[in-house]
């Protein structure tokens, strides 16, 4: 199971077409730094969080309850890399005692929270789930002044379909889209994705 997986981490060969068309023929997967194999098919139990946290799904943070699932939350590989990028504020929450992974798990929840029984199922420890629902509760007092914070308004500007399938993608419960159903979404069909891969590297 990969755990970063992101725009450039996944490699894409396509043929066009005279009208313009574009087929995609071969996709695969670089960088494979941080991946695990998951022998049993049961959701992986740690004690550390995995990967970077500036793109972790909320399980990932928690180190526990890992399954194919967790990376399909990923953000940045959709382009959005900004929306979890901390910035400046690296030091304005080291002043306040406040860890960067805790801060970006808040940033989660105000956009596609709150959190879910789904997920506190899936990390399965009295502890985490505490500090989940803490992190949750924090979010949403923030997102009843920032409306704007949701996902249902900052990605209404978004065609229906791509808002479908972001969605599908970032729901707080692990049951996401798998690979197989993103790939399969309609989206994909359009133009929106080739698009917004352009708009991305220029």
């Amino acid at each position: 199971i990969s755990s970063d997986i992101k725009h450039d981490n996944i490699l894409v060969n396509w043929t066009s077409s005279d009208d313009g068309t574009n087929t995609i023929t071969n996709v695969a997967l670089g960088d494979f730094l941080i991946a695990f194999k998951s022998g049993s098919g049961k959701p992986r139990q740690t004690p550390y969080a995995v990967g970077n946290f500036m793109w972790q799904s909320p399980e990932r943070q928690t180190g526990r309850g890992l399954t194919k699932a967790f990376d399909m939350v990923c953000i940045y590989a959709l382009g959005g890399g900004e929306l979890l990028l901390l910035g400046d504020e690296y030091v304005e929450l080291a002043k306040h005692g406040i860890p960067p992974e805790q801060e970006i798990l808040s940033w989660h929840f105000s956009y596609f929270g709150p959190v879910n029984e789904g997920l506190l199922k899936q990390v399965n420890d009295e502890d985490w789930s505490a500090a989940l629902r803490a992190a949750s509760e924090l979010a949403e007092w923030a997102v009843r002044d920032v409306l704007e914070r949701r996902f249902e308004v900052w990605g209404s500007d978004l065609e229906p379909k791509a808002q479908d399938m972001i969605a599908g993608l970032t729901r707080m419960d692990p049951a996401r889209l798998t690979a197989d159903q993103c790939l399969a979404h309609p989206w994909w069909q359009g133009e929106g994705w080739w698009k917004l891969s352009l708009d991305y590297n220029t």
